[in-house]
């Protein structure tokens, strides 16, 4: 303004995310399975989906009354309950019915991909963790304590499906406590990284530039650095 003073309005839209994944020793097959996709991504012009190798892909991944999770109405949820962190952000979970009842979120990422799926648990009774993707379904049971433990489920599924959805299953009558949701496109679980109103998955990514420069190394070992950006 004239007098020196400044009018600032934030912008919703502007806030992105920015990754450069570099490679190393790739083989020649890999190397032209990158390059065959940056093509058909026409550089930077066609969006993909990218899910974050070191981000949790859940949201809200300590809170199961957000509409990103899709539980059953008859199941009672106490929030502010003692978590295994000395805080209060677990959850009691209370099926007071003669039947399974269920908790789940779906994640719009590739179903062929390998994930791993955990919470922390503290239960008397037993509890199952299940992951879906077109169709298929694979479900791990755990005898659980009254002492917090980590629990996971690993694996792929042979599916073309671009949608993963992963829960829980608490038993008929039984009660259980959770804390800290995660999944994430790894073999195994990492450190626990809560998430709010974004997870790691990202639908509409891009390139950040319009060249891709593949160097060889030696026979058969290649080494290239991809930038993507996301909103």
């Amino acid at each position: 303004m004239p007098d020196g003073s400044r009018i600032r309005y934030a912008d919703p839209g502007a806030p992105y995310v920015e990754w450069t994944l570099r490679y190393q020793s790739l083989s020649d097959t890999e190397a032209g399975m990158l390059d065959q996709f940056f093509g058909t991504c026409e550089g930077r012009l066609q969006p993909f989906t990218f899910a974050d190798p070191l981000a949790n892909l859940l949201m809200w991944s300590e809170d199961l009354t957000q509409p990103a999770w899709e539980a059953s109405a008859l199941l009672q949820l106490a929030t502010g309950v003692a978590d295994p962190n000395g805080g209060l952000r677990a959850i009691q979970i209370k099926n007071p019915t003669s039947a399974d009842l269920g908790i789940q979120q779906a994640v719009a990422v590739p179903g062929w991909y390998w994930y791993t799926f955990s919470v922390h648990l503290q239960s008397q009774t037993g509890i199952s963790l299940f992951r879906q993707a077109g169709g298929l379904t694979s479900e791990k049971s755990y005898c659980t304590s009254n002492s917090w433990q980590r629990v996971s489920l690993t694996g792929q599924s042979n599916t073309t499906a671009a949608e993963v959805t992963v829960g829980i299953t608490i038993r008929a009558g039984q009660t259980v406590t959770v804390y800290g949701f995660q999944l994430e496109p790894q073999t195994a679980a990492s450190t626990y990284k809560p998430s709010y109103e974004t997870g790691g998955a990202y639908t509409n990514a891009h390139f950040s530039n319009d060249t891709f420069v593949i160097t060889t190394t030696a026979p058969n070992r290649n080494q290239c650095a991809l930038g993507i950006t996301a909103r």
